[in-house]
């Protein structure tokens, strides 16, 4: 008999795999997750997904390397949050100071910031699941940005929960990264308007002069 399951923090413990069982897992290669033992594969990205992460990743590495802040990295690197849990997030960042702790094939521990890109199939996780375990485990800030609906969301910890960090004029500050910044139209500029580049965007923020 079939167990219904409204969401993976109700799966049944017998359904469970380990953080341990999942790093040595084969599949775990591949872009996926862990989230309350269940093992998650991600469908393939769409284009939009991928430009919107594309131009977050470039613009974030460029701001972290021209400060010596810590590393920027890609959606293959994973992260052992709990016996249970083990997120390959879109974007993430580890500040410099904990680079030392990072093993061969996952970082034992949250990253300093979470970045999800949502898509059909990631909704209810990157929304639901994801969000409380990554404040539960200590992550630092959050960012959820939606291609589909074209919304951007910053979340900021608060003693093991996430609160949401507001826009200030339409515009996203990340508390974690003094300095940086999103604005909505640079990741959605409508269908008439180019995206700008990440090259004058960096200028903008000063990163290049």
């Amino acid at each position: 008999m079939a167990i219904a399951v409204r969401t993976l923090f109700e799966t049944p413990g017998k359904a469970r795999m380990s953080a341990d069982e999942y790093i040595d897992f084969p599949l775990s290669a591949h872009k996926s997750d862990l989230i309350e033992g269940v093992f998650v594969m991600a469908s393939p990205a769409s284009y939009r997904h991928e430009t919107v992460q594309s131009f977050v990743h470039t613009l974030l590495r460029m701001f972290v390397d021209s400060r010596q802040l810590g590393e920027v990295l890609g959606s293959n690197a994973a992260f052992r949050l709990s016996a249970e849990n083990a997120f390959q997030p879109d974007i993430s960042f580890i500040r410099a100071a904990r680079l030392y702790l990072a093993e061969e094939v996952y970082f034992p521990g949250p990253p300093d910031l979470a970045v999800e890109i949502i898509s059909p199939s990631s909704r209810q996780y990157d929304e639901v699941e994801k969000r409380i375990n990554y404040g539960r485990y200590g992550v630092g800030e959050y960012w959820l940005i939606d291609p589909i609906y074209e919304t951007i969301h910053f979340f900021g910890q608060a003693e093991g929960e996430f609160l949401p960090i507001p826009a200030e004029r339409g515009v996203y500050h990340s508390r974690l990264l003094k300095g940086f910044y999103l604005r909505p139209q640079w990741l959605f500029p409508g269908e008439e308007t180019p995206r700008p580049s990440v090259l004058d965007v960096a200028r903008e923020m000063g990163i290049l002069r």
